[in-house]
């Protein structure tokens, strides 16, 4: 059976009938058709990597300016990098905030020390470093973000944002029906916000939807109003009413738009996320479909 089965493989390879690589990137170095696992930063993303430094912030900075300065970044990047001596030492995110919320969800919370809630394990790539084994990572994580080192003091960022500009320059069939239809936890007007922040931390989805609409809320929607409410004397911020809470809807799409025409949509928006007939797509999802490809 072996001989067989060695036989039928070698006459597939003389005959050209090998597998074709699902997801193929053509190299800005040398203009030759490359897969993600045999490729580095310097081959898809040379400019962009140099072109987004690390959005930073200091050990001596509060929660407020953090959560200030993530609401700017937000079409950039997810992150914040907390920086001592020119150098990393932690990450803040809307996750952290918005878990820090719930230990201490009153105005006060917004005044405490970013040390307190930052996340000190992440990690720094060089460019050099093998594309696929980041992307493999990043989508076992919660927060998927990773620090690229250019020099001794000069950091760059890889998150979400940038996994979509690898789907944008990718060459695939891959299209919006090969996207896998997944359970989205949904609320109600008469929730409160604390009701959404526990939905989506135990179905561990991105957002959660609105009963009978087809529009969503995500922890960066939900801080951008906790955010205005720094000031107030309200005991918890997180028993307020979902029905004070802007929703947004998904730009609706064909089944038959292709990966990277997908990735360049969502690179527009604030808020990546689109949807067809029958299913939403975030950039999660494009960052779960390079990874398994």
């Amino acid at each position: 059976m072996n001989e067989l089965a060695n036989l039928k493989f070698n006459l597939g390879k003389m005959l050209g009938k090998s597998k074709p690589k699902s997801l193929v990137f053509q190299s800005l170095l040398n203009g030759e058709d490359i897969t993600l696992d045999v490729c580095s930063f310097e081959e898809v993303l040379p400019y962009s990597l140099l072109s987004i430094p690390v959005s930073t912030i200091t050990p001596h900075d509060n929660v407020w300016i953090a959560s200030s300065m993530l609401s700017r970044i937000a079409d950039v990047t997810n992150n914040l990098v907390v920086v001592e001596d020119e150098f990393p030492i932690g990450t803040i995110s809307t996750l952290e905030i918005i878990e820090g919320l719930q230990k201490n969800p009153t105005s006060s919370f917004f005044s405490e020390n970013i040390t307190k809630i930052m996340n000190p394990d992440f990690y720094i790539d060089s460019r050099t470093v093998n594309i696929s084994a980041i992307l493999d990572r990043m989508g076992k994580s919660k927060n998927p973000f990773s620090i690229i080192q250019n020099d001794k003091t000069s950091f760059s960022q890889f998150s979400v944002r940038q996994a979509l500009e690898i789907g944008a320059l990718c060459k695939t069939d891959i299209g919006a029906s090969s996207f896998a239809q997944k359970r989205i936890p949904r609320f109600s007007r008469d929730n409160t916000i604390s009701d959404i922040v526990e939905k989506i931390r135990k179905e561990q989805t991105e957002f959660a939807l609105l009963e009978d609409e087809f529009t969503f809320v995500n922890y960066d929607m939900i801080l951008e109003k906790l955010k205005e409410l720094n000031n107030t004397q309200s005991e918890d911020l997180l028993n307020l009413s979902a029905s004070t809470l802007k929703t947004i809807t998904p730009m609706l799409i064909s089944d038959k738009l292709s990966l990277a025409e997908i990735c360049r949509i969502m690179l527009n928006v604030k808020h990546p996320c689109v949807m067809t007939q029958d299913k939403i797509i975030t950039a999660r999802d494009v960052l779960e479909v390079l990874c398994r490809e």
